[in-house]
């Protein structure tokens, strides 16, 4: 092979790699890949075995499209490693639960309801009660609970904390 071609060759193969990079960075903010944190859990007994838990949260969408949210999948981890998924409560009935369970204290942020909506590159903070149908001292010495959020189109974040 003669220098001249692998000059060419070399320089055709840098110019290919600029290119399909610089489509990757162009494109960076069509794809969801939203993040967040968990800010704050409270548990309030329900009965002997209901107990419900109050899920502080802040998402982050940092792409330029609209995230959508589909589905909201909560549950603990107990100390023997078993999931237990809960059951939302309805976002309608938070000041309702609110006012009749003072313990909870206040409500710090908005729920989150269903179809909502987090413009891009935005923060919101939001919240989610979860009913489960075990003691109080189950959810209380939990290992972890962990919300899973799916946008419509399905990337999807997982806040978890103790």
């Amino acid at each position: 092979m003669s220098k001249a071609f692998l000059i060419g060759f070399g320089a055709a193969a840098l110019v290919l790699i600029v290119l399909i990079w610089g489509g990757f960075v162009q494109t960076k903010g069509n794809h969801l890949a939203p993040t967040g944190w968990v800010s704050n859990v409270r548990v309030q007994p329900l009965a002997e075995e209901e107990t419900m838990m109050v899920v502080d949260f802040g998402l982050l969408n940092d792409a330029d499209v609209q995230m959508v949210v589909a589905r909201v999948d909560p549950w603990i981890t107990t100390r023997s490693g078993q999931d237990i998924h809960g059951t939302l409560f309805a976002g309608a009935d938070m000041e309702k639960t609110f006012a009749f369970y003072p313990a909870l204290g206040p409500i710090v942020n908005p729920p989150l309801p269903p179809r909502a909506t987090i413009d891009g590159h935005k923060t919101v903070n939001r919240m989610v009660a979860i009913e489960f149908d075990v003691p109080a001292r189950v959810v209380e010495a939990r290992k972890s609970v962990t919300v899973h959020i799916e946008d419509i189109t399905g990337p999807f974040v997982e806040l978890t904390a103790k």
